[in-house]
C-alpha cells in the first residue's frame, strides 16, 4: 500500500485532506471535552448536598453517642437521634448518586457530541482513501516488476474521459494498435498519483 502520491498535486491534495481529517477531530474533540465540563459543573449542588448530609449524620451520631451515656433517659434517647443520622446518611447517598448519573450524562453527551461528525467524516473519508491506497500500492508493484505499458494503456482506455484521453493523443485507439503505450500508460499512472519515468517502491 502507498499512503501518498508521487505526484505533487494529488499529494498536496492527499496531505491538505488528511490535515483536514484531523483538524475536524480535534475540533469535535475539543467540543465533546467543552461540554463534558460543562455538564460536570452541575455536579457541583449534589457534592454540596453529599457533604451536608455526611456532615449531619456525623454531628447527629456524636450527639446519639453523648446521650447515650446519659442515665436512666439516654438508651430511650438514642432511637430518635439514630433515625435523624440514618435521614443525613440518606442525604449523603442522593447526593453522591446526583454526582454519578451528572458524570454520565456529562461523559456521554460529550462523547456524542464527539463522535458523530468524526465517524460521518471518517466513513465518507476512510473507503476514498483506503481504496487509492491500494490500487496505487498495486500498480507501484506491478510497475517496478516490469509490467507491460500495455496493461496501463488499456487501464486508461477503460477508465478516462474521452476529453482525458485526447489531451495525450489524437487517436487511442489508433496508439493501442500501432503499439505506441507510452503515453496513454503514463495518462493512467498519472491519474493514480505515479510517476512513469521514475518508478519508486510504494
Amino acid at each position: 500500500m502507498k499512503l501518498y502520491a508521487e505526484t505533487a498535486g494529488l499529494r498536496a491534495r492527499q496531505l491538505l485532506g488528511d490535515l483536514g481529517v484531523l483538524a475536524w477531530t480535534a475540533v469535535w474533540v475539543a467540543a465533546g471535552l467543552t461540554l463534558y465540563r460543562l455538564v460536570e459543573k452541575l455536579a457541583v449542588p449534589g457534592a454540596r448536598v453529599e457533604q451536608a448530609g455526611s456532615n449531619f449524620a456525623g454531628d447527629v451520631a456524636e450527639i446519639q453517642q453523648k446521650v447515650g451515656r446519659l442515665p436512666v433517659v439516654g438508651g430511650e434517647l438514642q432511637d430518635p437521634f439514630g433515625r435523624l443520622s440514618g435521614v443525613g446518611r440518606t442525604l449523603a447517598d442522593a447526593g453522591a448518586t446526583q454526582q454519578e448519573v451528572v458524570h454520565q450524562l456529562a461523559l456521554w453527551l460529550g462523547v456524542v457530541v464527539a463522535a458523530v461528525p468524526i465517524v460521518a467524516l471518517v466513513l465518507v473519508w476512510l473507503p476514498r482513501r483506503v481504496a487509492w491506497s491500494r490500487e496505487a500500492g498495486a500498480a507501484s508493484r506491478l510497475r517496478l516488476d516490469g509490467a507491460d505499458l500495455e496493461l496501463f494503456a488499456l487501464r486508461a482506455v477503460a477508465n478516462r474521459s474521452l476529453r482525458e484521453l485526447h489531451k495525450v493523443t489524437p487517436d487511442p485507439a489508433g496508439d493501442l494498435r500501432a503499439g505506441e503505450f507510452e503515453a496513454l500508460a503514463d495518462l493512467e499512472l498519472r491519474a493514480l498519483g505515479l510517476r512513469a519515468g521514475s518508478p519508486r517502491g510504494g
